[in-house]
């Protein structure tokens, strides 16, 4: 290089950077300034409250810092204004949200609003633009070929039952690797739950979902433990993988499922709703159940124990009619569920309809409006849920409902057309693990429930420092 050019250069090359970076920083500002400027000047969201404040740009960036660092007190404050509502939707900045903000709808709209058809409130339109499936490992083609929606849905129910045996026998293996390694001299064993917990649920999942031996394979699972996703796995002959090539044969876009990128793709997506939200309720069942009073907890497991050895003998083993048979387990994990909800919201969908949508009430909401309920403030409202927490409250309730019955006031698993379909297998794998751990190992109490780790809008029952001790029972 002569030296012109190089002191051309030189002289160049700083300030295309710096030039750069205020562009760059410029599109981010106008990234975040657009949904500001929308929810505060858009005449199509001046019709509704917001959760704190009047109207306005200033207004919107404070609660986005507080929906960020204080979100907890800023969703109690926004369901007490809202829960005695039937005809406001009320606005609330979210940095979750595929718009930037959120219309959060009060309890006596859900039904409704879940009963809509997916051409006028869309799942598929929000899931696309929150995960930029485009732009991310899935692909558009992930969801404009969802193949394993079917298989989950007509294969789970028809299956299930058959693959419990299968199920349990990774359990066994999966429990004694994982607690055993951890055990004392004295046969003791003190553990965090979710680590442990990672690792013996998501192999077991795994022998449905890739079989038996890749689903022991140590570097497989952290593969897609590290990718910390979930889409709850199902029972079918084989192997969910041979079933999503069976599919894919008779699909148009079979050329594209058949290649080994696709392929790997499929098989993240059955651990999507697997590896993170399996460890989730796990971890907040142990939590709840450690956390209660000694007395109650020692009734608790005491009762727990006393159904898992009838539900034995009754079914002759870890089988289909067993889990049937667990209702006071069932109520447990049902509460477990509904007193920690992941997020303070859910049932988000985004209006595609032309014109918008009218509720029966007359409530309008346009197109391109994100919708969604308060979850955490409704499963926790005493109006619906009176008292502390109390695992037989599905048991004391004359209509009984079972932890995978959907309603407005229990939204855990969703409502309507998106509901998880693969909540039957869930609940499955977790009354196999809670029996097993019941009946092999006593359970410290503590006495209070550890807490959560929140995250902006999310509690995870994973803080690494608190240990729950174990102690192998003996036989007999």
């Amino acid at each position: 290089m002569d030296p012109n050019t190089a002191s051309t250069f030189l002289w160049l090359a700083p300030r295309v950077v710096v030039y750069a970076t205020i562009a760059v920083a410029i599109a981010w500002l106008g990234h975040l300034l657009e949904p500001a400027l929308t929810a505060s000047f858009s005449q199509k969201y001046d019709a509704y409250p917001w959760v704190k404040g009047e109207r306005g740009l200033l207004q919107f960036f404070s609660i986005v810092h507080e929906c960020v660092f204080h979100a907890g007190g800023l969703f109690k404050s926004l369901y007490e204004k809202m829960r005695n509502s039937t005809n406001k939707l009320f606005l609330i900045p979210f940095p979750h949200s595929n718009t930037g903000f959120m219309l959060l709808l009060p309890v006596d709209l859900i039904g409704e609003y879940a009963k809509q058809p997916e051409d006028v409130v869309s799942f598929d339109k929000y899931v696309r633009e929150v995960m930029h499936a485009r732009y991310s490992l899935f692909g558009d083609n992930m969801l404009d070929n969802n193949i394993q929606k079917p298989i989950v849905r007509k294969e789970l129910v028809q299956k299930l039952r058959f693959k419990i045996d299968m199920m349990n026998e990774e359990m066994v293996a999966a429990l004694n690797d994982a607690l055993t390694s951890q055990m004392d001299k004295n046969g003791e064993i003190r553990i965090n739950v979710w680590d442990t917990a990672m690792k013996f649920l998501s192999r077991t999942s795994n022998r449905i979902i890739v079989g038996y031996p890749l689903c022991r394979n140590e570097e497989y699972l952290e593969a897609t433990i590290d990718y910390a996703v979930n889409m709850f796995s199902l029972a079918i002959y084989n192997d969910l993988l041979t079933a999503v090539m069976k599919v894919a044969k008779n699909d148009p876009n079979s050329h594209i499922e058949y290649t080994p990128m696709m392929l790997v793709n499929r098989v993240l997506t059955f651990n999507f709703l697997q590896s993170y939200s399996n460890t989730l309720t796990f971890s907040n069942a142990m939590y709840d159940l450690v956390g209660l009073p000694q007395g109650v907890f020692d009734e608790t497991v005491a009762d727990l124990r006393e159904e898992v050895a009838s539900a034995l003998k009754e079914a002759g083993g870890y089988n289909a009619d067993f889990v049937g048979k667990l209702d006071f387990m069932d109520s447990f994990y049902r509460e477990s569920l509904r007193s920690n909800p992941v997020g303070d919201v859910g049932l988000e969908r985004t209006i595609v309809s032309e014109g918008g949508f009218t509720f029966s009430n007359g409530l309008h909401v346009p197109k391109g409006a994100t919708l969604a309920a308060p979850i955490r403030g409704i499963q926790t409202d005493q109006k619906y849920y009176p008292g502390g927490f109390n695992p037989r409250r599905a048991l004391e309730d004359p209509a009984r409902p079972k932890v995978t019955t959907l309603s407005p006031d229990f939204l855990i698993f969703g409502l309507g057309r998106p509901a998880c379909p693969g909540r039957w297998f869930a609940i499955t794998l977790q009354k196999l693990a809670m029996s097993h751990i019941l009946m092999d190992y006593d359970i410290e109490c503590l006495g209070k429930r550890p807490q959560g780790v929140r995250k902006v809008t999310l509690i995870e029952p994973r803080d690494r420092t608190r240990r729950i001790v174990l102690r192998k029972r003996k036989s007999g």
